[in-house]
């Protein structure tokens, strides 16, 4: 839906108004932050009546009728009367609206007129998200940052919908600043099959991060695309798999929360016991009944100068977080004395804190506090256990030193190269999935790389490495959850999982290996299978391209139990067989240790 004028010569069709009822139902679509599971605000769509309910039929009709601006201004009117009925709570998260630069840039939008409407309405610009769509144009910059200015200085907030679907995005995204950024669907869109989009939203991740805009998935409808989405550090998403649009905002199911705490631990909480979590360094402290009263808050906070924050606790889970900061700028009268007549739960109830369980990891705690908003960038986190009682918080002074310390003793078994982690890690990971019903271990390495390592020199042999890292790392959606990467050194790495692997996602491994190689080598080289080298006596030969090769072995596959030790030589007599196998093939291969038989690419 995009904003309307507000007055208009045009006559009112009949098909659009009924008198000062406007023919229109607006409906919401929540917009969800995957962290905590709740809506961050409400994108508004509209639907029209009878036969001409679906939006495209309704805008066109209105189009070809030449009523634009009164499907507008209805579609506007109808939007802020629904907003105005619904309940408090409903009404403290900002709604989205799609707005066209035709629109945004007309005067009479600006006129004053739909900060009025606002008003008549009790609502205020900055409960208001402009959606600017990607594939529509400003006429010049100046337009556009002038119209940022001007949107901006009254309350309202902008988000660049659409991004990705069309050519003057990254203009637009360049000259507006923009409060939020709305992935396309045609982004998300199945993105567990796509490197490339990957790699696209994850520069996104970073540059959003850095300039304080938040991003948000648009059409997310499947929990392949929502786990990759997470991996890449997306926090929040809107989408069929979140919650369809209603008439009334609607909440994701219990289901969808249920599967979501699972993807967020799987990315987020311990997978190992030696983790640090965040229940390690989370301190107990004062909490209130919701039914304290500002005044009584006032009191507790005079008479306690140390104390720089409570949580309000109802029935032993936390409902609302109040710093000291924030209680006296809320309630300030004119002569800096608290307005008295509310209680902190009410108070507050809009400032939403930042909720997390105790089994989190601190690093990955770390990096979603700092996340926020940066008027709520150094709150507390409030911890709770599993079934959300209260358990107490973090200050971020404690998190970041934390944090620091366990990244610094990370980096210093990391591998220098790719930044994998090294040797100590994937022991870990190996003692942890041998005390599981079932696991596999996959050995791979790369034939003929001392020989390109010579030829091509040691440059390209790390452009080399770090292309199978990367093959391999953003392979990792396709296997169990759970599942880790490491690199012991050289040109070897290890893949651990919890459980079995699917064939198929060694193939995909395989393929893309060869394909991407390619660049690495010269023209000619590939053009005849072959480059020269000298071997180990200093005889010059011909070596094929570099290929990789996988030795799986897996636990069901194996028979009895298996010790830590027999692994390394169990896979070192495989991965001289499939060295072969690549060898006579001259394609990147995998084999499946079976004891008695051998399973093939």
């Amino acid at each position: 839906m995009t904003l309307p004028l507000i007055n208009s010569v045009t006559e009112r069709p009949a098909w659009l108004w009924a008198g000062d009822e406007p023919r229109i139902t607006s409906v919401f679509q929540p917009i969800v932050d995957l962290m905590t599971g709740e809506a961050i605000g409400y994108e508004v769509l509209s639907r029209g009546v009878g036969p001409i309910q679906a939006p495209h039929v309704l805008f066109t009709k209105a189009r070809v009728e030449g009523v634009t601006w009164e499907l507008e201004r209805a579609c506007w009117t109808a939007a802020v009367r629904r907003i105005a009925l619904l309940p408090l709570e409903e009404r403290r998260v900002p709604f989205f609206f799609n707005v066209g630069p035709d629109v945004l840039s007309d005067p009479r939008f600006g006129d004053g007129s739909t900060l009025e409407l606002l008003a008549q309405y009790g609502m205020s610009p900055r409960q208001i998200v402009l959606e600017i769509t990607e594939t529509s144009t400003f006429a010049s910059v100046d337009q556009l940052q002038q119209l940022m200015r001007q949107y901006m200085g009254h309350g309202f907030r902008i988000a660049l919908d659409d991004f990705g679907a069309g050519h003057s995005g990254l203009v637009t995204l360049v000259h507006s600043a923009p409060h939020y950024i709305k992935l396309d669907q045609a982004l998300v869109r199945d993105i567990h099959q796509h490197s490339y989009r990957q790699h696209l939203v994850k520069s996104l991740v970073d540059f959003a991060s850095s300039v304080d805009s938040t991003l948000i998935a648009e059409g997310v409808e499947t929990w392949e695309e929502l786990n990759v989405l997470l991996r890449l550090g997306v926090r929040h998403a809107q989408g069929f798999l979140v919650a369809r649009p209603a008439s009334d905002p609607p909440q994701p199911s219990r289901e969808f929360d249920l599967r979501r705490r699972e993807a967020i631990r799987a990315h987020h909480f311990q997978k190992d016991e030696d983790d640090e979590t965040v229940g390690g360094i989370v301190i107990r402290r004062l909490c209130v009944d919701a039914e304290m009263t500002t005044e009584e808050l006032d009191r507790l906070f005079r008479r306690t100068p140390e104390l720089d924050h409570v949580v309000i606790v109802g029935e032993e889970k936390p409902r609302a977080l109040v710093t000291r900061q924030h209680f006296y700028a809320k309630t300030a009268g004119p002569f800096g004395y608290p307005l008295l007549q509310k209680k902190p739960a009410e108070l507050t109830s809009s400032e939403r804190p930042l909720m997390v369980e105790d089994t989190m990891a601190i690093t990955a705690l770390a990096k979603v506090a700092m996340e926020r908003a940066p008027e709520s960038l150094y709150d507390p986190v409030v911890v709770t256990d599993a079934q959300g009682r209260f358990l107490g918080t973090v200050t971020m002074k404690q998190l970041i030193g934390r944090a620091t310390e366990l990244e610094v003793r990370a980096a210093t078994g990391a591998n220098p190269l790719t930044q994998l982690p090294g040797n100590r890690m994937i022991e870990r990971w190996i003692r942890q999935v041998l005390q599981g019903p079932g696991f596999t271990v996959i050995y791979g390495d790369l034939d003929h790389f001392k020989e390109y390592n010579d030829r091509y020199g040691f440059l390209l042999g790390d452009k080399l490495i770090r292309l199978t890292a990367r093959v391999l790392s953003e392979s990792l959606h396709l296997f169990p959850r759970g599942s880790h990467l490491g690199h012991v050194g050289g040109d070897d790495f290890v893949l651990v999982c919890p459980d079995a692997v699917d064939p198929s996602a060694l193939e995909v491994i395989c393929q893309r290996f060869d394909e991407e190689k390619s660049a690495l080598f010269d023209a000619t080289d590939l053009e005849r299978g072959w480059f020269e080298a000298t071997d180990r006596k200093g005889t010059c030969v011909e070596v094929p391209p570099v290929t990789l090769s996988l030795a799986v072995l897996d636990s069901r596959k194996l028979g009895g139990s298996v010790h830590p030790a027999s692994l390394s030589s169990m896979a070192a007599s495989l991965k001289k067989k499939v060295k072969e196998l690549a060898a006579s093939r001259r394609t990147s291969t995998f084999m499946f240790e079976r004891r008695a038989q051998i399973q093939e690419r």
